[in-house]
């Protein structure tokens, strides 16, 4: 008993960790997660006679693999680096937490949900604590934490719409509200567009899922909060302003078919072409690196692309999806399907059979994700891929008791 105890808790308390230390400190989530991983094989290894194994587990398992094994070949093929499997191998070391939460959880589902409450309001205040002193005091025109801005941002808005999912079914709702604002003022300080335009699309996709049960008040609450801290930081924030008018300036150069005049925009897109032409070249395992390069080069010559694109190493396409095109080809399809659009599927179908907070909850997760992979590859990034990985994890194994263990969910 004395086992099952020490394993629950140390389970139970990871969840409290991971969110609490993610954007506080510099990269301890990714300890705990290692730490959690050497765990949960040593614990499988114990009782792998007690491990059962249905097809729910080999689709999570396909989910969570997916990305490292469709980088297999081309790492065979370049020969030179094991960098391909970066973020790969931070979502495959998460199937053991899977298998082992899973089983942890059985008898502590509405436990789980309340330490993960806890660590997301803990690390939205700490979050909230660094972003004001790195803005305000030591006058950094964009927060960056510990991390690249860009990074910083995309985790503050996933920290911000894992508080808002979870206030719905939580004891704690007030609590994770004000976690919600604070990560959201959090993302605004960073400055990156990726995250601040996921916000008014994240609370749509909110109240699509919500819609039967959507109350008008918390939504008129959020949807006026939003408008009015918006407003107000742009018009007392210089940086903020400048981000936003130079946004609106990019864009109407797009408009009008003047690629080059918007500098940062416009460069994804040459990016994207070159990933594009990449993938032509390979489409089946994608092209190496070198190669990349090389062909960005050619293609600068034949002025397709612009010297920016020309010079950028590993030929990086900016964004996740555009990345695995060129480095894996249609192998990086298929793991984008199982690392985002199948866990997407998995959770929507559930929450719509149990009205399930794991489920509702992942989706707007794993939507977040994917809105952030449109214009970066973050999941290329140590501390994001462990953390993305570590929540997948988590809901797919709370998912999973409610599927076939018939455990009552938090009221």
């Amino acid at each position: 008993m004395n086992k099952y105890l020490s394993i629950n808790n140390f389970a139970l308390l990871s969840l409290f960790l991971v969110p609490a230390l993610l954007l506080s400190t510099n990269n301890f989530s990714v300890v705990v997660v290692a730490l959690i991983v050497f765990f949960s094989i040593y614990y499988l290894i114990k009782n792998r006679a007690h491990c059962d194994f249905n097809k729910y587990d080999l689709l999570i398992t396909g989910c969570l693999g997916a990305y490292f094994f469709a980088n297999l070949p081309i790492t065979i093929v370049d020969g030179s680096t094991f960098r391909y499997f970066q973020g790969g191998s931070r979502l495959l070391l998460c199937i053991p937490i899977y298998l082992m939460f899973r089983k942890a959880f059985i008898l502590r589902s509405a436990q789980a949900y309340e330490w993960l409450s806890i660590g997301i309001i803990v690390g939205s205040i700490g979050t909230l604590v660094l972003a004001i002193y790195q803005f305000f005091i030591l006058n950094m025109p964009r927060i960056d934490g510990f991390l690249f801005s860009i990074n910083f941002g995309y985790l503050a808005c996933s920290l911000a719409f894992l508080a808002l999912c979870l206030s719905i079914k939580s004891k704690y709702n007030n609590l994770l509200l004000l976690a919600f604002i604070a990560s959201i003022i959090s993302t605004i300080l960073t400055i990156t567009r990726g995250a601040i335009f996921a916000i008014p699309i994240l609370l749509i996709f909110c109240a699509v899922l919500n819609w039967k049960k959507l109350s008008l008040k918390l939504t008129s609450t959020v949807i006026v909060g939003f408008i009015v801290l918006s407003l107000a930081t742009y018009w007392n924030s210089d940086s903020v302003k400048q981000r936003i008018d130079y946004t609106a300036y990019e864009v109407s150069h797009i408009i009008s078919g003047d690629i080059k005049a918007a500098t940062s925009t416009g460069t994804r897109f040459y990016l994207w072409k070159a990933a594009t032409e990449a993938f032509k070249q390979s489409p089946f395992i994608g092209l190496p690196y070198d190669e990349r390069e090389a062909l960005n080069k050619q293609l600068y010559a034949e002025g397709k692309v612009n010297e920016y694109t020309r010079d950028l190493n590993r030929g990086h396409a900016h964004s996740q999806y555009f990345e695995m095109l060129a480095s894996n080809g249609i192998l990086g399809i298929v793991a984008i399907i199982m690392m985002l659009v199948v866990p997407l599927v998995v959770f929507i179908q559930h929450y719509r059979k149990t009205n399930s907070l794991g489920g509702y909850t992942g989706a707007v997760f794993v939507a977040g994700f994917m809105l952030f992979c449109l214009t970066e590859a973050p999941l290329q990034a140590n501390l994001i891929s462990a953390f993305y990985g570590f929540m997948l994890a988590t809901f797919f194994a709370l998912v999973r008791i409610e599927k076939y263990n018939a455990i009552q969910q938090p009221n």
